[in-house]
């Protein structure tokens, strides 16, 4: 029994031993970043002295009172339910698709659909600005060739279109990483569900509604979880595409304002306090949609 005990004591330290280093570089570079931008966010730090004074939730207040809250917080929040239902909607009906393709086409339909994945955000966001010019862009050349002059538009300068624009770029930058994540789902399910719902006589319709959504319901439960917190930490994409959140803060979300605060207009504390903002909104949005899928994968159980 004694040997028993040590063995177990000797591998729980071992076990220790091997995640220490995982836990210095968490404590490094994230828990102590937290722990300094939560500091400064009341004070009035600069950026250049360390000497900040506290000044309580005037940050908080300024960033409340600011003109372009409302815009910005709308921003973000279209971008994100345009992302999370449209993306996790197209992934799904792709990675069904895959499923029922043959197996050449469906291996050379997959690595089609996740190659934008492999690209760098900016690289993606400096492509598409090309492609969205107003005078010389792709798209607009495209449709005054085949007449459709009627369409041609400032996509990333209009601002009634800007974050339709912005929306399908970061979905079409996705969608194979989520589908992929679908696809091994959907290989998951025992064949004999589909079998069964086939012969009682199921269209495709129903067989998707019916089995193949409630046995998706883990995956979904991750990629809503993961689309959310990724648009609503975006930055690099949103910012280059827009060239900086313009025009004006019409392109700008919330990780692209917390950037303007630190960089274009040097109120560090401010960023700061806008960073907490965006952590508070992150964390409110992902718990309530994890409390209903959650629920929703125990009563589909």
């Amino acid at each position: 029994m004694k040997s028993s005990i040590g063995f177990r004591s000797r591998w729980r330290w071992q076990g220790y031993a091997f995640a220490l280093p995982a836990f210095v570089v968490i404590a490094l570079f994230i828990i102590y970043p937290l722990c300094v931008n939560f500091r400064y966010c009341f004070t009035n730090y600069d950026g250049i002295n360390p000497n900040a004074r506290f000044v309580g939730l005037t940050n908080f207040e300024n960033i409340f009172n600011d003109p372009n809250f409302t815009l910005v917080i709308s921003n973000t929040l279209f971008l994100v339910v345009a992302y999370v239902l449209v993306l996790n909607t197209l992934a799904i009906l792709m990675a069904v698709v895959a499923t029922k393709a043959a197996r050449r086409f469906a291996n050379f339909y997959k690595s089609v659909v996740y190659t934008p994945c492999l690209l760098s955000m900016v690289v993606i966001g400096f492509i598409w600005r090309l492609l969205y010019d107003y005078n010389n862009g792709l798209i607009n050349e495209g449709l005054r060739a085949v007449g459709l002059n009627g369409l041609v538009n400032d996509w990333l300068g209009n601002i009634s279109i800007i974050l339709p624009s912005i929306s399908m770029v970061v979905i079409w930058y996705a969608l194979g990483y989520y589908m992929v994540i679908y696809f091994a789902g959907l290989m998951a399910i025992p064949v004999e569900l589909h079998e069964v719902s086939r012969v009682d006589g199921a269209n495709f319709w129903k067989e998707l509604r019916h089995v193949t959504l409630p046995q998706l319901a883990p995956s979904i439960t991750i990629n809503v979880v993961l689309t959310t917190m990724l648009m609503l930490g975006s930055f690099d994409l949103p910012y280059t595409l827009t060239n900086g959140g313009g025009p004006g803060y019409y392109g700008t979300t919330l990780a692209v304002w917390v950037y303007r605060f630190a960089y274009d207009t040097m109120q560090m504390s401010k960023s700061f306090a806008a960073a907490v903002v965006l952590a508070v909104i992150a964390i409110g949005i992902t718990s309530v949609e994890l409390f209903f899928l959650l629920r929703n994968e125990r009563r589909m159980s």
